[in-house]
């Protein structure tokens, strides 16, 4: 017979597990712009080993490739896009964050010498 004192009959009520949207970075209108457009896509997004020359010639002679790069680095994006690799355009975020680390530095340097 169970005992009373322990009796688990009452019901549980579930809660619906509610998980966040993804974050997308919106393309922008530049996008339509660009001379990838027209092209393979592979090209873009070529396979280890290959530095994907051709897309990198392609990068260089857009007019968009400074959207496009502001736009893969926020979005770290894999593939080559404005001209840089995922890897370049990590290295490249790197060097403006100690960049501006160090012009932060040194502005407080000479706030407090003054």
């Amino acid at each position: 017979m169970p005992d009373p004192k322990f009796d688990n009959s009452a019901q549980a009520r579930l809660l619906p597990i509610v998980m966040p949207d993804p974050v997308s970075i919106a393309l922008g209108e530049w996008r339509a712009r660009g001379l990838c457009v027209s092209e393979d896509p592979d090209t873009f997004f070529p396979s280890r080993g290959d530095p994907g020359t051709r897309a990198r010639q392609i990068c260089a002679r857009c007019a968009v490739r400074p959207d496009c790069l502001r736009y893969a680095t926020d979005a770290d994006e894999h593939g080559i896009w404005g001209g840089l690799d995922q890897d370049e355009r990590r290295k490249m975020k790197r060097r403006q964050r100690r960049k501006e680390t160090n012009g932060s530095d040194k502005t407080r340097q000479s706030e407090g010498a003054a």
